[in-house]
């Protein structure tokens, strides 16, 4: 953090446009793991299966509370998203409230290998993940091609972990880890599609 002390209308207008230059815009989410730790990959990038894999041991990148960067459209200046990220709750039209929820989604992520899916004319929404544990543990993997699913735990109706919404992906090259928003359980709705 940084305090500023203010005497002189001048010196405000100095703190306040120091303060502007250093605002992201963004999102704060809890990203944490969900299942067992992926398996180690060696120099070759083969799986290396002589390294033991200790998932029960809590590591600093299995849960982070971090920014995802929203970044505004150059034209208008507004940010623009085509899906959301799902509530932690099947909606109940029964219901005269909804639950209660926290201020940061909990975005849970699974650490099995996946295909990352597009297809044309589909919109899809991409985030850049500010730099955390994460983030460093993602591009030091040095899989460019495989991404990791996303969920949203109770956002489905019959299940704990819900369907996926997105995935974790490393950039091509290696240099951020990008969240993509999709629709709700994109990897059963793109193939129909």
């Amino acid at each position: 953090g940084r305090s500023y002390c203010v005497r002189t209308q001048r010196m405000l207008n100095q703190c306040l446009e120091s303060l502007v230059q250093k605002v992201q815009s963004g999102v704060v989410i809890n990203f944490e793991k969900s299942g067992p730790d992926p398996a180690l990959v060696g120099e070759d990038g083969l799986v290396d299966s002589s390294r033991p894999i200790n998932s029960f041991a809590s590591q600093p990148w299995h849960s982070c509370h971090k920014l995802i960067y929203v970044r505004p459209n150059p034209k208008t200046g507004v940010p623009v998203g085509h899906w959301p990220i799902p509530e932690s709750f099947w909606p109940d039209q029964n219901s005269p409230t909804l639950p209660p929820r926290t201020a940061h989604p909990v975005v849970r992520f699974s650490c099995v290998d996946c295909e990352p899916m597009v297809i044309d004319k589909l919109p899809f929404d991409k985030y850049e993940l500010e730099p955390s544990p994460l983030t460093q543990y993602i591009l030091e993997r040095k899989s460019p091609h495989t991404c990791w699913q996303v969920f949203v735990s109770s956002s489905g109706k019959y299940s704990e972990l819900g369907h996926p919404f997105g995935y974790l992906k490393a950039s091509t090259t290696l240099t951020c880890v990008n969240l993509f928003v999709m629709p709700y359980n994109y990897p059963v709705l793109l193939p129909l599609l």
